[in-house]
């Protein structure tokens, strides 16, 4: 018969080791701070593209590795990301207070596959070394990955830029009319799940490693646009 006593002392102490593991290793939402640097964004031409500038801030004492890749935003209508996407940011639109919810555009370009030469020395070493812990298919997200890690040393700040389209971005659609009262914010979201699995990739010495999402502020979107017809 098993001793209860006994059995919860023994879990509490796995629950705080796993605490203080968790503590020591991952950081958490209140460790970054995502902030958008335009103070509107404007669209008044069908042929703009716009350029979000934004920092991010390592708020902690400790340095931080995370995922960005500031090449492009996620254009999944239903904000999912997939391991092979992690580390782009996101985008949302609101009317007044109201988040609006995207419609899919069929025939659109979609997010972009980093194209990765397999048979390329660096490629090869990469596979070397990390190929006990990682299939085929594991392996080429995790060498994305290793490309789109950032390290920020306690109350660093560094500067990115993403280009986006309104009202259409990639497969990614929001039925906006001319002169609507529009905000725009983004976020940045490193899943545990994924971020767990490739932990070996991302870890270095005395750097804790983010997982969460983080919102930044919302800004004015500005769009009338009259010339699209």
């Amino acid at each position: 018969m098993i001793d209860l006593r006994t059995y919860f002392k023994s879990m509490k102490k796995l629950i705080l080791f796993l605490g203080i593991f968790m503590y020591q290793f991952y950081a958490s939402q209140e460790d970054l701070k995502i902030e958008i640097v335009n103070d509107t964004i404007k669209k008044v031409s069908y042929y703009d593209q716009c350029n979000i500038v934004y920092t991010v801030t390592n708020n902690g004492d400790r340095s931080i590795s995370f995922l960005l890749d500031s090449k492009e935003f996620n254009e999944d209508p239903e904000y999912t990301v997939e391991p092979f996407f992690v580390g782009l940011p996101d985008y949302y639109i609101y009317e007044k207070n109201k988040r609006l919810d995207p419609g899919f555009s069929f025939g659109a370009n979609l997010n972009t596959f980093m194209d990765i030469n397999i048979l390329s020395d660096e490629y090869e070493k990469f596979e070397e070394k990390y190929s006990k812990l990682f299939d085929e298919n594991d392996l080429r997200v995790a060498y994305r990955i290793s490309k789109n890690i950032i390290h920020l040393k306690p109350k660093e700040t560094k500067v990115f830029k993403t280009r986006v389209n309104f009202p259409g971005y990639r497969s990614r659609y929001y039925a906006l009319v001319n002169k609507g009262k529009y905000y725009f914010q983004m976020s940045l979201n490193n899943p545990a799940e994924i971020i767990l699995k490739y932990s070996e990739i991302i870890s270095s010495d005395n750097v804790r490693i983010y997982t969460g999402q983080i919102y930044s502020n919302k800004v004015p979107l500005v769009y009338e646009v009259y010339n699209n017809e």
